[in-house]
């Protein structure tokens, strides 16, 4: 049987080094507590620090006047979906946040003019952030200056432990894959999204819904998981790399492998491709709310009925590289250093996975309704509903960051320690891994064939996952292709023995990795089929209108048989 290895005693885990968790760890150092923040990857990682974008922005209020403005453009895109003490939050901090970047080692780059970010019926200021190395040098050397702060990388988190109702420690894999328990007053996740549980996706490959597992397990509920964005991103000549889809004002039109018009067929009357095109040029995220929808739709409906995956073709006006705003220039020389130009190149754009409007239930200092578990950045459910005004979500990195620290600083401070032993950790993770009672008494008694065949079928289910999410889970989405994709991923589970494969030291993490993938697909897959309508970023094409009846939030949460609990409320 798996056994603790060695134990860690600590004020606070923070788990997760994007933008949010850099936040939060450098203000509770600041606040003297003992500090240990684990990443899957290295520091300064996840969806804040992808590399194959040009830079990110950052939406801010320009006034008081503006705040109420700021607040209608979030709740008009909302369609009924956000929390409105979040976004009053983000609106009234985010001038000052802003300003914070740089003790974080972010360089923050103001536009020199205002700008409508995504989605955005106003102009604002717009913080652009970039040079990637460059930060994560400099947040190396910030916490480098604090001997209470420390770093484990290349660790995963396997499960939060809890007593008396509230959090008291958890348990993490190494880089060693050795078993670690630590003993804490509180966690703060910050893991991201989970936008590599799709085949194209625009995230790191550590961006894949473990804190959202974490969350669920230990009692917090997920809000709005239906509502993730899937924006057009690069198939060639540079697989994986963001499209800025403000060129498409310059774009003729996109085209198939015979050269035909993509559009012409899926365009009702009355919408024109040139007006199609110009509205896709003002926001990333395909969103039912528009008749852009037809855009992302048609490139979606083509891929499934043709199950070929090289993307479209774009054909641009050369006028396009004449432009030198700076949005432009910008996204167009950073191109140039990855060797692609829009005019002299044959590039081709298909839907991908980026980014995850739901997520984890919180308030506004990050509180989940579970003692001691805070949660920030693109795992909570932020402050957008079933579409995300660009720019807010590397804000609310900053907004809720701070927020959640300063609470659970307070927490600290009048919470006492509570101690787990090594025989308690080791029987958490021998029942969250024997669930079913499949784990058999074998030590490592294993063939090397055995065990070969099952780091295939592991490889392989995570791979058939991200395939049928991908097909299925996508733009376009249908009761029929749903329930299939359901069934098809029951069926894998039942088929794999998930606890036995986690006794192989070697292929914890694999292991740790095909349970999240096998929870996560479910519940994606459960909630998309639930809501039985389309709104915003979710399109059902067998219910494709918007209907009033859900004008409610989805929630998740889990039972005590695990069994997943979906239920509309009206908050």
């Amino acid at each position: 049987m798996t056994k603790i290895s060695k134990k860690i005693k600590i004020d606070v885990l923070v788990v997760g080094s994007g933008l949010a968790g850099i936040k939060a760890s450098k203000e509770l150092a600041d606040q003297q507590h003992q500090v240990l923040m684990v990443t899957k990857m290295k520091v300064a990682s996840g969806s804040s620090f992808y590399p194959l974008k040009a830079s990110l922005g950052t939406q801010v209020t320009k006034d008081e006047d503006d705040q109420q403005t700021f607040l209608q453009d979030i709740e008009s895109l909302s369609h009924g979906m956000h929390r409105q003490d979040l976004a009053e939050v983000y609106v009234k901090d985010i001038p000052e946040r802003v300003k914070e970047y740089q003790d974080i080692g972010v360089n923050a780059k103001k536009l020199a003019e205002e700008r409508k970010a995504c989605f955005a019926n106003h102009a604002r200021d717009i913080y652009l952030l970039s040079d990637w190395d460059q930060i994560r040098d400099n947040v190396r050397g910030i916490f480098a200056q604090y001997d209470h702060l420390t770093i484990m990388e290349k660790t995963v988190v396997i499960t939060l432990i809890k007593k008396d109702q509230r959090i008291v420690g958890a348990i993490l894999l190494d880089e060693a894959n050795e078993l670690v328990l630590v003993e804490c007053k509180a966690v703060i996740l910050a893991t991201g999204g989970f936008g590599s549980i799709y085949k194209h996706n625009l995230n790191p490959n550590d961006v894949d819904g473990s804190g959202h597992i974490l969350a669920l397990e230990a009692g917090a509920s997920l809000v709005n998981m239906e509502y993730i964005q899937f924006i057009p991103g690069i198939t060639t000549p540079k697989y994986k790399t963001l499209f800025g889809e403000h060129t498409l004002m310059y774009c003729d039109d996109i085209i198939n492998e015979n050269g035909e018009s993509l559009l012409d067929p899926y365009l009702p009357e009355g919408v024109s491709k040139d007006e199609c095109l110009e509205m896709r040029s003002t926001h990333g995220p395909f969103t039912h709310s528009l008749e852009s929808k037809y855009f992302d739709i048609a490139m979606m409906k083509e891929i499934i009925q043709s199950n070929n995956e090289k993307g479209f073709q774009l054909q641009y006006d050369p006028k396009l590289y004449e432009n030198e705003e700076e949005f432009y220039t910008v996204y167009l020389n950073w191109l140039k250093e990855k060797n692609i130009h829009f005019i002299e190149d044959e590039v081709r754009i298909a839907p991908f996975a980026h980014a995850s409007n739901g997520g984890v239930d919180i308030d506004t200092y990050g509180r989940t309704g579970v003692a001691g578990l805070y949660v920030i950045g693109e795992l909570s459910c932020n402050i957008e509903g079933a579409n995300r005004l660009g720019g807010n979500s590397t804000g609310a990195c900053m907004v809720f960051g701070k927020r959640a620290a300063a609470d659970c600083g307070e927490y600290l401070r009048t919470t006492d320690v509570c101690r787990v032993s090594e025989d308690e950790g080791n029987a958490h993770l021998e029942k969250l891994f024997d669930e079913r009672g499949k784990i058999e008494e074998r030590g490592n008694r294993f063939s090397q064939h055995e065990f070969k065949g099952m780091e295939e079928q592991a490889h392989g289910m995570i791979d058939r996952i991200k395939e049928i999410m991908w097909y299925h889970g996508n733009v376009v989405r249908s009761e029929k292709h749903l329930t299939l994709a359901f069934e098809e991923i029951k069926r894998m589970e039942s088929q794999f023995n998930l606890g036995l494969f986690f006794e192989q030291q070697a292929t914890r993490k694999l292991a740790v990795k095909a349970r999240n993938f096998i929870r996560l697909s479910q519940i994606l897959l459960q909630v998309m089929l639930e809501r039985k309508e389309s709104r915003g970023a979710h399109y059902r094409e067998d219910y494709p209108q918007e209907n009033p009846e859900y004008n409610k939030r989805l929630f998740v949460s889990e039972g005590n048989d695990r069994s997943i609990q979906l239920m509309f409320r009206n908050q």
